[in-house]
Order: structure tokens, then sequence, then C-alpha cells
């Protein structure tokens, strides 16, 4: 429990985010939909994708900032990117209707897969291996990598069938 603290106090973003995804897991397994949905329909579908979209290429800066190797506000930069992946699995369980058919399924379980690789990042775990340390970022940047294609062709088939 002594561990459990601490890592929520040094990592606060942990909670939030478990929650979330334990939540849009739930409302995508069970098909449950937030009131907002049935009220507003495609507009709602609209509005979540746009956000989802516009936070989806933030996170991209935290990595064209080590790309580039700028390192003068790093710290700040992997701080925002955390909480806005959290905002990214809340609105993406808000957003997603079902798990749905294979290709649903599959962008689905990348965001999930993406917000559990994020928690299980470094800092929360404190692992010191160099290897597994690039094992986990190559499985969290390249199933971020891997969410690109994805949404592209979730946004041309949503928008060419409604």
């Amino acid at each position: 429990m002594r561990v459990l603290k601490a890592t929520l106090q040094r990592s606060p973003y942990v909670l939030p985010i478990v929650l979330c995804v334990l939540l849009g897991a739930t409302f995508l397994a069970l098909e449950i939909r937030p009131v907002a949905r049935q009220l507003t329909g495609f507009a709602q579908q609209v509005i979540t994708g746009l956000i989802l979209l516009v936070f989806l290429g933030y996170q991209w800066v935290l990595f064209f900032m080590r790309v580039t190797k700028q390192t003068g506000n790093a710290r700040k930069a992997l701080v925002r990117h955390r909480w806005v992946g959290v905002a990214v699995t809340f609105v993406f369980a808000v957003h997603a209707v079902r798990f749905g058919h294979i290709w649903m399924s599959t962008l689905s379980a990348v965001v999930f897969l993406i917000a559990v690789t994020g928690v299980l990042n470094r800092e929360v775990l404190r692992y010191r291996s160099n290897a597994i340390y690039l094992c986990w970022l190559v499985l969290h940047i390249g199933s971020s990598a891997a969410l690109v294609p994805l949404v592209a062709v979730h946004i041309w088939v949503a928008l060419a069938y409604q």
C-alpha cells in the first residue's frame, strides 16, 4: 500500500488514466452510451473526434522535441504529454460507440495499449534496465505510429458512410 501511495504521489496521472481505460473498455464492451451521445448523435461524434485529433496531434510534440533534441522545456512537455494522454483516453471513452468490427476493435485496442504502456513508464515501474526501457519505448511509440493510419482510415470511413 505504501508503494502504491508513493507511486500516486510521484505520478498523479496514473490513477485517472487507469480509470479512463477501465471506463472506456466498459463503455465499449457493454455498449454503454453516455447521455450526451443520445442527445446529439453525429454532432457529438464529430466534436469529440476533432478534440481527439487535436490531442493526438499534440502528443507528437514530445516525440519531435526528442528527435530535434530540444531539451529546454522537455520536463514540462513530458508532464503535459502525460496529462493530455489522460484526456485522450477519457475523450476516446466518450467518443467510441462500441468495439464493432475488426477495424474498430483494432483501433480501440491500440488506443488502450498506448494508454497502458504510457502508464507503465520508467517513472512508475522504476525499471533500471536500459533494454526494458527500449522495449517499452518501441512499444509505446510504435503503437502510437500504428494509430495514425488507423485513425486516418477511420475518419475516411466514418465520413463516407454518414
